[in-house]
């Protein structure tokens, strides 16, 4: 069995008429232009063109982003410095000093420097009532007290001068450190070091004045108590009972009927 071949040729019948020959005619001259419109162009070199204008633009932005980035810098530096601590520092020297001037309070031998120990102590050296009290035995007690109370003021007096030598060296060094100080930080701490020399001199006043004062309340308080004495003395003296004296165990008179 054979078969017909399906394919439809493109060519015109040659039975055709004319009218469909012109009609194939027109539609090939169609297609042909289509195929021509379609289809792809050569390409064609493109031109690189320099836009002056927004380079410059960008150099300016660029330029602007860079000082930025420096002032940055410069203020980070500036923060470093102003936050940088003050190389020299005396403080351990001075929280010293002050322990020790402290403790000078607390080794006295005369007069207490506390307030319990100076009621117990006046109450034993000063009693209100004389009549039952050995004068003697007070008045020596009393005489210790204020010699050891001078003997306090005195080492007070000679022990905050011994502390007191390195203290000029330790300020002039405070005040070149502030003097020197880049920042405000350093400055600071230079002016807290010059405040705890200052601390260290009213510590010292302060305990002198503490010592001199138990110096001067003693000595009040022992005159005062002397007189008191004197007049407890004067009053058992004179309140004996009166007595005859005794004859004499020799004859005082051997050659009076002579």
């Amino acid at each position: 069995m054979s078969t017909t071949s399906s394919t439809v040729s493109i060519r015109p019948s040659r039975t055709a008429s004319p009218q469909n020959r012109r009609t194939w005619f027109g539609a090939l001259t169609a297609a042909a232009l289509l195929a021509g419109w379609v289809a792809p162009q050569p390409a064609v070199a493109q031109l690189a063109v320099f836009d002056a204008r927004a380079n410059l633009e960008a150099t300016l932005a660029a330029a602007r982003q860079v000082e930025s980035l420096a002032n940055e810098a410069r203020t980070l530096a500036n923060q470093a410095r102003s936050l940088a601590a003050s190389p020299y520092s005396h403080l351990a020297e001075s929280s010293e000093t002050l322990r020790d001037i402290g403790e000078l309070a607390r080794t006295v031998r005369g007069t207490a420097a506390t307030l319990d120990g100076v009621q117990r102590q006046f109450a034993d050296l000063y009693p209100d009532d004389l009549s039952l009290s050995d004068l003697t035995a007070l008045g020596a007690d009393r005489s210790t007290t204020a010699r050891r109370t001078a003997e306090d003021l005195a080492r007070t007096a000679a022990e905050l001068e011994r502390l007191a030598q390195s203290r000029d060296g330790r300020l002039r060094g405070a005040m070149a450190a502030s003097e020197a100080a880049q920042g405000e930080t350093a400055a600071i701490q230079s002016s807290t070091q010059m405040l705890s020399i200052l601390a260290e001199d009213l510590a010292s006043m302060r305990t002198v004045l503490l010592a001199q004062s138990r110096l001067m309340a003693e000595g009040a308080a022992r005159q005062a108590a002397d007189r008191e004495a004197a007049i407890e003395a004067r009053r058992r003296f004179w309140a004996r009972g009166a007595s005859t004296p005794a004859a004499p165990s020799f004859n005082p008179l051997p050659h009076a009927r002579d």
